[in-house]
């Protein structure tokens, strides 16, 4: 149980290994919409699995999983699509794109077509990169410079951005031709984007870039039938009062959120323990139902079914936080801590509490007692509710809200009720 969440359950820190990752990976039913033609933007907190999701269906045999487990009939075939990256990682050691640091310094005064450029120059440079026929030919009539600095150099943007604006009428002919194509050939190409938080050093700096991304693909929404993205992005970087972006009320109708139920947490919870080894396999089945069968992708499934989740809880943990129902029911309490102001709950945060509670058991596990069955003391899950949630606070105040820091140092040493004033 101490291991459900590698690196505190930041997606970065899954497993390369392919056959891990999907036996770690649940498919929930709101999956379906990301897949459906007209979702042009997916927006989702931290540690939703919005990165989990994009890493899946950058892979075949990912999105093979996927459409043929939750049964999705919204997609062409899959033999009929493409689906490249855009922007962000499938591995850890991804060196595809412009570092950071590189982006930052290069876009420090861009304008509206430069980052229109920047945004074209990595999705033609990704397709040059391609072995797909249906991708041939995409070059023709564009200059050969372009196509090798793309094709061979894309993390070098110095080097290629101002031959591309400088041909950007060229370089737009060519995806036109390319949706053309698409149509004679009934193909579809997807073009994926995540982590674009990553995109440069300060998160103030990344309006520009994420507007001129929307807007671009808002453009194309009405010039091209065959090319389609899928935009993954963290909520806080769509708000209005970041973006500025007058046409933001247009994508309402192209975009979904990713929440998650509570039995769906679970239902994560019982699979990633399932498939972690014998041991807790073994101990998973004395709960009669909780486990249905072997997936060869998915590895060990559970099915929906809260009794049993209910079930296992209290045979892990016990049924309250006490000696009685005052105290709260473990199964309610544990989501109902980590719930934020809209009652919303990350899989990341769910998993990393029930980690840390395990971490903590094992460091105290040869001064307490433990029968054959409970796994955990609720004080254990106490104890790790102070270490998630002060990790949470510290995520938010490192990016979203950098003042919280200075405002900590104001009121410090002043008590409430606060009779005096602020100043």
């Amino acid at each position: 149980m101490a291991s459900i969440a590698p690196g505190r359950g930041i997606a970065e820190h899954e497993s390369d290994d392919e056959t891990v990752f999907r036996q770690n990976f649940l498919p929930v039913p709101d999956y379906r919409r990301v897949l459906e033609l007209d979702t042009l933007l997916i927006l989702g907190g931290r540690g939703v699995g919005k990165t989990e999701l994009f890493r899946l269906l950058a892979n075949p045999d990912g999105r093979q999983t996927l459409v043929e487990n939750l049964s999705i009939r919204a997609l062409p075939s899959l033999d009929s699509t493409i689906w490249i990256k855009g922007f962000g990682r499938t591995k850890q050691k991804g060196k595809i794109f412009p570092t950071p640091e590189t982006v930052e310094a290069r876009m420090k005064d861009a304008d509206r077509i430069d980052w229109r450029t920047f945004w074209i120059g990595l999705m033609l440079g990704v397709m040059f990169q391609q072995k797909n026929e249906a991708l041939n030919g995409i070059c023709d009539g564009v200059p050969e410079a372009i196509c090798t600095a793309l094709a061979n150099q894309l993390p070098l943007l110095s080097d290629w951005l101002p031959l591309a604006r400088q041909n950007l009428e060229k370089l737009n002919y060519a995806l036109d031709k390319l949706d053309d194509k698409l149509i004679e050939t009934n193909r579809w190409l997807f073009v994926m984007y995540d982590e674009v938080d990553r995109l440069l050093l300060s998160y103030l700096e990344l309006a520009a870039p994420i507007r001129e991304l929307l807007a671009f693909w808002l453009d194309r929404w009405r010039r091209w039938e065959r090319i389609r993205p899928k935009i993954f992005l963290r909520t806080d970087l769509f708000r209005e009062d970041f973006l500025g972006f007058p046409d933001a009320s247009k994508l309402q109708g192209h975009q979904i959120s990713l929440d998650w139920k509570v039995p769906w947490l679970y239902q994560l919870l019982v699979k990633r323990l399932a498939n972690s080894g014998k041991e807790m396999t073994d101990y998973l089945s004395d709960v009669s139902g909780l486990i249905s069968e072997s997936h060869p992708s998915l590895g060990i499934l559970t099915k929906l079914d809260e009794s049993n989740f209910k079930f296992l809880m209290e045979k892990m943990l016990g049924k309250y936080m006490g000696s009685n129902p005052r105290k709260g029911y473990i199964y309610r309490w544990i989501p109902n801590h980590l719930k934020d102001a809209e009652g919303r709950i990350a899989p990341r945060y769910f998993l990393r509490l029930l980690s840390l509670a395990a971490k903590e058991s094992l460091s105290k596990i040869e001064t307490k007692s433990m029968t054959i069955s409970v796994l955990l003391d609720p004080s254990d899950l106490q104890g790790a509710l102070m270490d998630t949630s002060s990790d949470i606070i510290r995520e938010l105040a490192h990016e979203e809200y950098p003042w919280t820091e200075a405002l900590k140092h104001s009121l410090k040493g002043i008590k409430v009720p606060l009779w005096q004033k602020l100043i």
